[in-house]
């Protein structure tokens, strides 16, 4: 999916996009199976970013950044913390061709 801009009470906004993450793994008959996943990332950047247009659905990117604890007051009126992955860097990438040796 496309990134989504978020504005935050002080003024500040920031996208938010998710990362697929594929991985294969064997079952204990040897079989492969590709187990896919999801992950949140968020980048601090202003609504008409030209950053945005990386953030396009099935756009290959490479994301450097950091994890960080964000807490939040929640619907229940109690505090909440959740893991959130902070990008400083993203660029584009060119899928790799498979080689056969």
């Amino acid at each position: 999916m496309d990134a989504n801009v978020v504005k935050n009470n002080n003024g500040s906004a920031f996208a938010r996009f998710p990362l697929s993450i594929r991985t294969t793994k064997k079952d204990k008959d040897g079989n492969e199976k590709k187990i896919s996943a999801l992950q949140n990332i968020e980048v601090a950047t202003k609504a008409d970013s030209p950053k945005l247009d990386l953030l396009k659905k099935g756009t290959l990117v490479k994301v450097e950044g950091f994890f960080e604890v964000n807490q939040y007051i929640g619907k229940d009126e109690k505090e909440h913390q959740t893991i959130v992955w902070k990008a400083t860097a993203i660029e584009k990438i060119e899928k790799k061709e498979n080689q056969e040796a």
